[in-house]
């Protein structure tokens, strides 16, 4: 029963307008890797590191700050609630460096504390009420500490029990709209739109937590996704990683999209990040050297600047 829901959340994710996100999702689940003998799932940090080095040449920054969804993969595949937050406490503040918002890192650490405890707290009991869940996690917010610095440790509290007041208006049904600025408040948003009054949600970020949660919960995953049969693969993988049946090698190996420039159209290689690809076309555009090139994960356009 489990493993059809984590399988329903990991697709719904993907049930989005936002190539970007998607592809980041994608990332965290090939980084991956299962540790049978600490019963974890954690991320491989230098596999990450070149993923996203790629991610660089055909990706973009999301628009909006709510991309707690790419933690996903790693919340579903771990079986263990305090693990699992581990992990996810590591992973968004490296997304945090990566895309330069240090600004929010408060919000995002609580943000990543509350989202990893609705999706293990529903995956346990998807009949479970607003009010218990809300309480469910206010618990895991007030017994939640990170080492902190002197002055960081002050800031940081603050922000603790910002969250918790937050929580507390949300149980008494007192809400706010939707803000791009307030990530924490987009969680209990999306929490408050599925169990009580639901209203429209306007980034993508949010709207695929939504359809994550709301999967769990029991609605239909939507197959009307782009390259759905690799999306479905890879939410088996997700479980054969939950189950510690795929056994994963850590990443051994350096990793340039560089390289790329030198091979010709219709060539196929096998490169370390995208696995088996086969370049499609290239062109300049503006000084910009485009390659499209195929994977079984997609299509990509990777973008280099003329020297």
């Amino acid at each position: 029963m489990k493993d059809n829901l984590i399988k329903k959340a990991y697709i719904s994710a993907f049930d989005i307008e936002d190539k970007y996100l998607k592809d980041l999702i994608v990332i965290n689940t090939k980084c991956l890797v299962d540790d049978n003998i600490q019963r974890r799932v954690y991320i491989d940090n230098k596999r990450l590191r070149d993923e996203l080095i790629y991610y660089k040449f055909y990706g973009e920054r999301p628009n909006y700050n709510n991309i707690l969804n790419l933690l996903l993969p790693v919340i579903i595949s771990n079986t263990n609630i305090k693990k699992s937050e581990d992990e996810v406490l590591e992973l968004i503040q490296k997304y945090v460096k990566y895309f330069k918002k240090e600004e929010y890192l408060f919000e995002y650490i609580l943000s990543s504390v509350l989202y990893n405890s609705i999706i293990h707290n529903i995956i346990e009991d998807n009949a479970i009420e607003y009010k218990d869940l809300l309480q469910k996690i206010k618990e895991q917010i007030i017994g939640f500490t990170i080492p902190l610095d002197k002055a960081s440790t002050i800031k940081f509290h603050m922000a603790r029990i910002n969250a918790i007041q937050q929580i507390d208006k949300y149980i008494d049904l007192k809400v706010q709209d939707y803000d791009d600025e307030k990530i924490l408040g987009s969680l209990l948003n999306i929490l408050y739109d599925i169990y009580i009054e639901d209203r429209e949600v306007k980034d993508f970020g949010s709207k695929s937590i939504k359809k994550s949660i709301l999967s769990i919960l029991g609605d239909d995953e939507n197959h009307n996704i782009d390259n759905i049969d690799f999306i479905l693969s890879m939410s088996e993988y997700i479980v054969k990683l939950r189950q510690y049946k795929i056994n994963k090698k850590v990443y051994d190996k350096n990793s340039d999209p560089r390289y790329l420039i030198n091979l010709n159209e219709g060539d196929t290689y096998n490169d370390p990040i995208f696995n088996q690809i086969k370049i499609i076309s290239k062109n300049f555009n503006n000084n910009i050297l485009n390659i499209n090139i195929k994977s079984k994960s997609g299509l990509y356009v990777l973008k280099f600047k003329k020297a």
